[in-house]
């Protein structure tokens, strides 16, 4: 398979068009899934505060999308293939003109650095991580489903260095992912963390390499796609409670949200009577 790296038109599986994006390229690899590049290649793939909006206003889209199952999120790929950035963070040449000019800054997204940093949302994001993921980029991955990584992928906060936080979501996410001592160490220092720490620490699933990375990707998540879409948001949903309200809690909420609606749904009926029936399931869209 390979995956489109270019903007096409939208397929007519697609009901609605999706919102503006300046910053980014918007594609679909395959049926029910979405391909979001960001597109700044001179800029190591920083996002200004615009960038960031349309990706908010794009994950809700998707989200509400019925035919979209998963998405996978990257940088553009012919910069990056030299050493450089997945995403190297917020556009901080545009920060510092917003405080000289004492500017008011646009408000974020609800789901925060490039819609994501502290998205919940329903579908998952798959992440094919093709160069540094820094400061706000690093911030974005950390709250992905699913990360896959290039060789030359690095993951670094490197705030203190520049005089600010990474208060975009990324320090508590450290601290439930990684631990106490581990946090400390990359938000303290600034320092880079290399992909084989990050596999290691359980950051990345995969180090891919950089000509198979992307469609290592799509093909993950065609591999979801094949799921019940309502099942997969359901469990998704059910799993990532334990991010808001720690784990005891997440377990009751779960059956409280879920559980008999799952009953209900069309897509449960199919899939158990495709069982039964010694078949693969027809899935049809979720309007969860």
């Amino acid at each position: 398979m390979t995956a489109a790296r270019t903007k096409n038109p939208v397929p007519d599986w697609i009901e609605n068009p999706y919102p503006r994006i300046e910053h980014s390229l918007v594609s679909f690899p395959a049926k029910h899934i979405l391909l979001v590049t960001i597109n700044r290649e001179k800029y190591m793939n920083c996002l200004p505060v615009e960038a960031t909006i349309e990706l908010g206003a794009l994950w809700k889209w998707y989200d509400a999308e019925p035919e979209l199952r998963c998405a996978v999120f990257t940088g553009t790929r012919e910069y990056t293939a030299g050493g450089k950035a997945f995403c190297a963070g917020m556009d901080l040449k545009q920060r510092l003109d917003i405080i000289d000019t004492n500017e008011v800054a646009h408000d974020y997204p609800h789901g925060g650095f490039a819609g994501m940093s502290n998205r919940a949302g329903k579908k998952p994001i798959i992440v094919a991580c093709n160069g540094h993921a820094h400061g706000g980029g690093f911030e974005a991955i950390l709250n992905a489903d699913v990360i896959f990584a290039s060789p030359n992928s690095t993951f670094a906060l490197p705030e203190v260095l520049r005089g600010v936080s990474a208060l975009a979501g990324a320090l508590p996410r450290a601290m439930l992912l990684f631990g106490n001592h581990r946090t400390m160490d990359l938000i303290l220092t600034g320092r880079r963390m290399s992909v084989e720490e990050a596999l290691n620490w359980g950051l990345v699933k995969e180090i891919v390499p950089q000509d198979k990375l992307l469609d290592r990707a799509v093909t993950y998540a065609v591999e979801i796609a094949e799921k019940s879409p309502d099942s997969v948001i359901i469990s998704r949903l059910a799993a990532r409670e334990a991010w808001e309200t720690g784990v005891s809690r997440a377990t009751m909420r779960g059956q409280e949200l879920w559980a008999e609606a799952m009953l209900r749904i069309k897509n449960t009926a199919e899939g158990l009577a495709a069982y039964r029936e010694k078949r693969d399931p027809k899935w049809l869209p979720s309007y969860l």
